[in-house]
């Protein structure tokens, strides 16, 4: 399966680039700089590209899969978390549907056990992506992600619907692992779940969903 991957210039992007290779997947690296090229490359992507907009309509050819990190802009010049550019989400769902992508994976920018009512999560109207996915006609996967840590990935996790903790944390890595393992667990389809660091195998939380 070949899986593009939109944000991959950020410290998840990076884990979800190797773990691809690691698990036989063809991949596609869309940076924003072309600075972040050669990093890519290093991790194992057998493609790189630099997001330029008018290469949206052709981006997903060839691709069955696409992982989109939301909170990394594909056109900002960094990978550090930024505002939710809704804009680019829309047109990138859009351009995936059109171009026959058969799974969307996204890490939302909605955090673990994030209230509906929170001002951090009203600002910016940070569930907008998620429902635009999931009127779409691609079978999606929504992540929301406890907040992340620079620890070394442990490969095991709580996920849920919801998690009852306030203090839910997940590495870099682990989070990483856990949107290339929804690919193609039948499980994940159409689901939007929690994640967090826990004590059960990967594969195994995310088969008891």
């Amino acid at each position: 399966m070949k899986v593009i991957v939109i944000g991959a210039n950020s410290s998840v992007g990076e884990f979800v680039v190797s773990k691809l290779v690691e698990n036989g997947y063809t991949s596609c690296a869309v940076v924003s700089d072309e600075n972040q090229i050669d990093l890519l490359k290093k991790r194992g992507a057998t493609e790189v590209v630099l997001y330029e907009e008018r290469i949206l309509p052709t981006l997903f050819h060839g691709y069955d899969a696409a992982i989109y990190l939301t909170g990394i802009n594909p056109k900002a010049k960094t990978g550090r978390t930024v505002m939710v550019d809704h804009e680019s989400v829309i047109e990138t769902v859009k351009e995936a549907e059109k171009q026959g992508v058969k799974r969307f994976v996204m890490m939302s920018a909605i955090m673990a056990n994030e209230a509906a009512g929170d001002d951090s999560r009203e600002i910016g109207a940070k569930e907008m992506p998620d429902e635009l996915l999931r009127q779409s006609n691609l079978t999606y996967t929504i992540v929301q992600p406890g907040a992340f840590t620079d620890k070394p990935g442990t490969g095991k996790i709580f996920a849920g619907e919801t998690l009852d903790s306030n203090e839910l944390e997940i590495s870099h890595e682990d989070i990483a692992e856990v949107l290339v393992m929804s690919v193609e667990n039948e499980a994940t389809f159409n689901k939007t779940y929690e994640v967090a660091e826990g004590d059960t195998v990967i594969t195994k939380a995310l088969s008891s969903l």
